[in-house]
Formats: structure tokens, sequence, C-alpha cells
């Protein structure tokens, strides 16, 4: 049960990652294009 707990958390960390990239590049585009 850790392990799946552990793949869970690397699972949810990736998304973050993915989340926060993609913020980032929205903002970026904005603050470009203002």
């Amino acid at each position: 049960a850790k392990d799946w707990e552990k793949s869970i958390a690397s699972a949810e960390a990736w998304i973050n990652v993915a989340h926060i990239r993609l913020t980032t590049r929205r903002l970026a585009r904005y603050c470009f294009n203002s």
C-alpha cells in the first residue's frame, strides 16, 4: 500500500508540474502581448 501511495503522490506532483508550466506559459504569453 505504501508504494501505491507513493506512485499516486508522484502522479499528483507531475500533474502539478504540468499545470504550473501551462500557467506560466499562459502568463508569459499574456505579458508578452500586453
